[in-house]
């Protein structure tokens, strides 16, 4: 296995990792601040997801339905970190493929919001969309944050070459 891969893989182990992190206690302030169970969310995802759950007044937060969402959940998260660890591996080796990345992201994370909130506007009523905007914004910020740091060269291109200027060395010609 090459180095590469290796930082891509542990890139994205960690970053996935600092996500759910992030999610899950972004969600449990949330719930608590509410007057709820810390795994109040959880429970109620994992019993409409795998005891099929329907009226979340019935909701009994029990260990099996907080465990078993929250597999599904860190493995969304690892899958998550591992191809935005491979997409800033791209970016830092091709710097005119930052734009692309950026706005493939945006159009990624977009979806992703909107099907987790048609997941669970159902569930979470009318509040839902505080719920997943907090922890989706916390959770990509920290990854990134994370992602950054660990990536010192696109960093320096990041601050050196802003995403559609021409680096300095190129001629008004070529522009």
């Amino acid at each position: 296995m090459s180095n590469r891969t290796k930082l891509i893989l542990v890139g994205g182990l960690f970053s996935g990792l600092i996500g759910y992190g992030t999610v899950i206690a972004v969600v449990s302030l949330l719930n608590l601040l509410s007057g709820r169970s810390p795994f109040y969310t959880a429970a109620l995802f994992g019993s409409a997801l795998f005891y099929g759950l329907e009226d979340p007044a019935t909701l009994q937060v029990a260990p099996g339905p907080v465990l078993a969402y929250n597999m599904v959940h860190v493995l969304a998260f690892l899958a998550i970190g591992t191809v935005v660890s491979w997409l800033v591996s791209l970016a830092e080796r091709y710097p005119a493929a930052q734009y692309f990345i950026l706005v493939a992201l945006i159009f990624v994370a977009f979806h992703i919001f909107g099907a987790l909130l048609l997941f669970a506007e159902p569930l979470l009523g009318g509040g839902a969309w505080v719920v997943v905007s907090v922890a989706g914004v916390a959770a990509a910020v920290t990854m990134g944050g994370y992602l950054l740091r660990t990536h010192p060269l696109l960093r320096k291109e990041l601050r050196e070459i802003p995403m559609g200027d021409v680096p300095p060395e190129q001629s008004a010609v070529d522009r």
